[in-house]
C-alpha cells in the first residue's frame, strides 16, 4: 500500500520537471544574422537547434528565450534575439512579459520549455499536458488515499 503512494508521488514529480530536461533551442540575433528575421520568416531549415547544455550555447540554460524589440516611430527598428535561457528576474520560465523602456522601445520577452526548438516561432506557447497529468496523479494520490 505505501509503495503505491510512493509511485504516484514519484509520478508527480517527474511529471513536474520533465519540461526542463536537456532542451535544445535556437540561437541567433536579427541583427547579426540576415537568417534570423526579426518578425516572420524565420525558416527552420537554415537555423539549427542547439543543445543548451552543450559547449556552443552563449547562456547554458534549462529552457529557450525570445526577445522581440521595436522602437517606435517611422524611422524605428525591429530585433529578435533568440537563445538559451538560465534564470528569469520572476521566477517563472513560460509565457511572455511586455515592457517598455524610457525612450519608448516596446520590449516582448518570451519563455518556453515545453519543445525543443519552441523559441521560432512568432507566439511561444507553454504545453500544460507534464503538469496536468502530475497533479491528476496527486488528486488520485489524495482522494482514494493510495
Amino acid at each position: 500500500m505505501a509503495y503505491t503512494r510512493y509511485w504516484y508521488l514519484t509520478i508527480f514529480v517527474l511529471g513536474c520537471i520533465s519540461g526542463g530536461l536537456a532542451i535544445q533551442c535556437y540561437q541567433c540575433d536579427s541583427n547579426e544574422d540576415h537568417t534570423c528575421p526579426s518578425g516572420y520568416g524565420f525558416d527552420k531549415t537554415v537555423n539549427a537547434m542547439l543543445d543548451c547544455n552543450g559547449f556552443e550555447a552563449d547562456v547554458p540554460g534549462q529552457f529557450c528565450v525570445k526577445i522581440y524589440q521595436e522602437s517606435p516611430g517611422w524611422g524605428g527598428w525591429q530585433k529578435t534575439t533568440r537563445r538559451c535561457g538560465s534564470r528569469t528576474s520572476f521566477g517563472v520560465a513560460w509565457g511572455c512579459r511586455w515592457s517598455w523602456d524610457y525612450t519608448g522601445v516596446f520590449m516582448e520577452t518570451c519563455y518556453c520549455e515545453d519543445a525543443d526548438g519552441c523559441n521560432s516561432s512568432t507566439h511561444v506557447s507553454q504545453s500544460f499536458a507534464p503538469l496536468f497529468f502530475s497533479t491528476f496523479s496527486l488528486l488520485l494520490v489524495v482522494w482514494f488515499n493510495l
